[in-house]
Formats: C-alpha cells, sequence, structure tokens
C-alpha cells in the first residue's frame, strides 16, 4: 500500500544549473568512466549495469589497481545506469552518451558509504533531487514524532499548528522539486525527478514535462511509463467528472455517486484495516460536523473484505455519514474506477459532479472545506 506523506526540511532553492562544462565525448571511442574506491576488497569487482525496463543488464566490468579503475563504455542512448561495486554499494548514474568523462569516487564496500559523482549533467540533476529529498525525509521524521508526542497529550492546539507547518514545507519541497525537473527536462533527470512529486496534484506540470520528453526520446521505456501513467490519469484530472458508482449501504441499499448531485462530496476510501484510515478518522468526524448542515456530505467507500469488520469499524469510530462496500478489498468496483492504490485517499467532487480536489486530509482537508464554505 502506498501511503502518501508528507516531509519537513529547510530547503535551499538556489542550487540550479546556469551552465554546463561538460564536454562531448569523442566519436566512437565511448564514455570514460574513471574513479576509485577507498575499500576495495581482495577479488572485489566493479560492474556498470543498465536499467533496461525493469531489470539490471550488466554491461562491463572495470579492473581495478591501487584503487584506481577506468575504462571506456559503449553509451549508446540515455538511459539509467549504476556502479555495482561487489554487491555492496551502488552508484546511480544518468548518461546519454554524449558525456567525454564521468569520475566516480566512492567507499566501495559500504552500503551507506560516501560517493561522488562529477561529469554528468544529468547525474548532477539527480543527485540534487536526491540531497533535498533525503533533507526532507530527515525533518519529517522529527516533525512527526512532534505530531504525535501533540496527539498523545491532547495538545490540539499545538497539533494543528504542526500540521500547518507540516503542509507549508512539503509545498516547499515540492517547489523545489518541480524547479529542478523544469531546468532539467528534457534530461531523463525529469522522469526522475517526477516520481518525487505527486502525478495527481501536478497533472499539468507534468504533462507539459512529458510532452518534451516524449520528442526528445519517444521510444524510451521510463518516458512511455510515465505518459501511459499520466494518460491513465487524465479522466480523474482536476475538473474532470467524477466517474459514477453505485454499491450498498449496510442496510442493502444502492447508492450512487449521481444521486447525490447538488452538494459538495467527499468520497471517502478507506478500511476497518488500515491503521493511518483510522488515524484520520477524528479529522473526518470533526469537519463533517462542522459542514454538513452546509450541503456537504460525505460517502466512505470501504475496502473491507468482511461485513463484520466493516461495521465495526463504523460504530467505533463513530463515522455518521453514508457508508457503501461490496466488499471486493483492492477489486472494489470504485476503487478501480478511480484507480485507488493506497489508502486513505479522497476525492472532494462539486455540486455539479467536477473533481475539485484529491487526496485531502487533516488540516490540508479542513483548510479546503473552509474555503469553500467560509
Amino acid at each position: 500500500m502506498r501511503l502518501l506523506v508528507t516531509f519537513l526540511v529547510a530547503i535551499s532553492l538556489f542550487l540550479l544549473f546556469s551552465c554546463s562544462n561538460q564536454q562531448k565525448q569523442p566519436e566512437g571511442l565511448g564514455v570514460k568512466i574513471s574513479g576509485s574506491v577507498e575499500n576495495f576488497p581482495s577479488g572485489g569487482f566493479v560492474h556498470i549495469e543498465e536499467v533496461v525496463e525493469n531489470e539490471m543488464v550488466k554491461l562491463d566490468t572495470f579492473s581495478v589497481e591501487d584503487g584506481l579503475f577506468s575504462a571506456n563504455v559503449n553509451i549508446t542512448r540515455p538511459a539509467f545506469y549504476r556502479l555495482n561495486f561487489n554487491d555492496r554499494q551502488y552508484v546511480s548514474l544518468i548518461l546519454t552518451g554524449e558525456e567525454a568523462e564521468v569520475v566516480v569516487n566512492a567507499h566501495g564496500d559500504d552500503p551507506r558509504g560516501f560517493s561522488e559523482v562529477s561529469g554528468s549533467y544529468d547525474t548532477e540533476f539527480k543527485t540534487q533531487m536526491d540531497d533535498l529529498m533525503k533533507g526532507y525525509q530527515k525533518a519529517r521524521q522529527g516533525l512527526q514524532q512532534n505530531l504525535l508526542a501533540a496527539r498523545r497529550a491532547g495538545d490540539i492546539q499545538s497539533f494543528n499548528q504542526l500540521n500547518e507547518e507540516l503542509i507549508e514545507i512539503t509545498q516547499k519541497a515540492e517547489l523545489g522539486i518541480k524547479s529542478l525537473i523544469r531546468d532539467a527536462t528534457p534530461s531523463l533527470a525529469a522522469f526522475y525527478g517526477s516520481q518525487m512529486i505527486d502525478q495527481d496534484k501536478n497533472y499539468a506540470f507534468l504533462d507539459s514535462v512529458v510532452s518534451k520528453l516524449m520528442v526528445e526520446m519517444p521510444g524510451n521505456f521510463h518516458v512511455q511509463t510515465l505518459a501511459a501513467s499520466l494518460e491513465s490519469k487524465r479522466s480523474l484530472m482536476i475538473g474532470a467528472e467524477a466517474p459514477d458508482f453505485s454499491l450498498s449501504t449496510p442496510e442493502g441499499q444502492e447508492i450512487s455517486l449521481n444521486s447525490l448531485r447538488g452538494k459538495y462530496v467527499l468520497i471517502d476510501f478507506w478500511a476497518a484495516w488500515c491503521g493511518p484510515c483510522r488515524a484520520e478518522n477524528p479529522n473526518v468526524v470533526r469537519v463533517y460536523n462542522q459542514y454538513a448542515s452546509k450541503n456537504f456530505e460525505i460517502l466512505g467507500v470501504s475496502l473491507d473484505r468482511t461485513r463484520n469488520a466493516w461495521l465495526n469499524a463504523i460504530e467505533q469510530d463513530g463515522l455518521p455519514w453514508l457508508h457503501v462496500s461490496d466488499l471486493k478489498f483492492w477489486r472494489s468496483e470504485a476503487a478501480l474506477a478511480y484507480q485507488v492504490s493506497a489508502i486513505p485517499a479522497t476525492f472532494l467532487i462539486d455540486p455539479e459532479g467536477k473533481i475539485i480536489a484529491k487526496n485531502l486530509r487533516g488540516a490540508s482537508l479542513a483548510a479546503k472545506l473552509k474555503e469553500i464554505f467560509g
């Protein structure tokens, strides 16, 4: 189950490329890849491998003398590569075949050991993205601990304030990644960065990026994968008409989404077995009680497999809104229609049946409803 998460970090957004001193490789000589390993065990190896679709394919093996290696490698197309040091440490690269020399220095025998790469314009973008996200994750972990402490203490004011901080710095982090993606396009580094941001929230931005990537490398597996993923989401983008579905309530009554036209409807995909869903339920109850009298309804769609678990969770969490389910787990009709692969997942529908927001939780849900209802 993929859970959407937010992170915290003090982000520097000024580390952008203004120029590159990268030189093209001489024709026919391949890309020179050289470097050093700090700890190279006897009998060790250094392979260069290419990511071919979803598999690693070994291209060449480097001989190492006194901790140094160097060889010309025939790079025929832009792709993701990695140097494999003894199946212990891996250094990822994005190469196009136009690099003159790429220098890789690494520990060589520690999965978390240091590594540095120079000479690859595309890899440098990737490194900046990785560094941004590492700080992002570290700070997020610290903030989550504070959120948990505030919740346990019942300190609602601190909890809400921390949630606001989480949203704010998440937006800053996303802007940082998008800025790097924009500057990296049409490199595969742009595809790499696209995996770090929410496709739903950034659909229009990524659609423009993939259009440029398709012009530059139309046959590339990763570019085609991203294009296909975006195409599959087109019917669920903001502004699209929400797909209708009809499921049964606990009482056996059929309810369709379209029957709720005229109201703002939050479709809430959840399940009794989903811990994050159950933790989010008090927040949903709070906003429902606040706006239920203002033309707002919630349609809870359970991905449970057993009726008892579903009904017990509704009672235990005190969920007063409409509930439906076909008890088909991830094969639920509604989950398939909305391409739900992680829960909790929410879709906010306006009175005309249009999708106006997705994946709202906690403070972001409260803020959106306040924007609508005042």
